[in-house]
């Protein structure tokens, strides 16, 4: 597994949270550099990012990606469609961007190479990568992946309820209370935005919840800074006055699964307790 240092990208303008992992060195000074000059910035009035012509022009296109069993599968229950947008004014829920050095780069198309992009946008499913180890005293396995975004999923199948996921390979936006957030997909935005290229084809979420757009997690960015004034935009990755950079070690993302077995009485109804 990957043991060289990966380093990250953080959004230093909005406040840190409690990482571990960056460096009690860092320069405050440059912490309220960065917050004076987001406060400068006029009131973000948020335009819709959906590019309708550029849309239009490739229907065909995505209507071969649109019944995609994956892409239905990963989209059941929310209101979704296909669509190019523009990445300029797309907000960022997340604080940092991790580099690993033993990644290929990504190859980014020339603006407009509509097929090269959606090929980009809408790649094949992620293969599933990981040391597995069974303990036998514990009745435990292991799973572990230099992949953060390793993870199990239910499924209906009684003969395989659980699935092994490694992330979604689908760039998606998503729309929240009339703003417009990167739901999925920073790394390939933060490369097609570096090589000057604003319009890429996208799954595009309706959402009506935290939930459904998925920023939840205890570091992704609060609510309250997703809806402020001056909000973070994935543009700002970028821009080197407001974000920290330093270097972390190589995180191992670890799954177990505990196997039991037991008999108990049956209920009078017939339906084991």
């Amino acid at each position: 597994m990957n043991s060289r240092p990966v380093h990250i990208r953080e959004l230093a303008a909005w406040g840190l949270d409690d990482y571990e992992y960056r460096p009690q060195s860092l320069n405050d000074e440059r912490l309220q550099q960065a917050g004076h000059l987001v406060t400068r910035r006029e009131g973000f009035e948020q335009s819709n990012v959906v590019l309708a012509n550029e849309t239009e022009s490739l229907s065909e296109m995505f209507a071969a990606h649109a019944v995609r069993p994956d892409l239905l599968a990963e989209m059941s229950g929310l209101t979704w469609s296909l669509g190019v947008v523009d990445l300029r004014q797309l907000i960022a829920f997340q604080r940092r961007l991790s580099f690993h050095p033993e990644l290929p780069q990504i190859a980014v198309p020339e603006p407009r190479q509509w097929s090269a992009l959606l090929a980009l946008s809408f790649g094949s499913a992620k293969a599933v990568e990981c040391e597995i180890v069974h303990d036998r005293s514990a009745q435990t396995l292991i799973l572990r992946s230099n992949n953060p975004n390793l993870h199990f999923r239910i499924t209906d199948d009684p003969a395989s309820p659980l699935s092994i996921h490694s992330g979604g390979p689908f760039f998606e936006v998503a729309c929240l209370h009339g703003r417009w957030f990167l739901r999925d997909g920073y790394h390939r935005a933060y490369a097609l935005l570096n090589a000057g290229v604003f319009a890429a084809p996208a799954v595009i979420v309706y959402a009506t919840t935290l939930e459904e757009l998925g920023a939840t997690q205890p570091w992704f960015f609060s609510e309250g800074i997703l809806f402020s004034e001056a909000p973070p935009l994935v543009a700002d990755f970028l821009d080197s006055d407001l974000v920290l950079e330093y270097d972390r070690p190589p995180l191992i993302k670890t799954l177990r699964i505990t196997m039991e077995e037991t008999l108990t009485p049956a209920t009078s109804t017939g339906d084991p307790s």
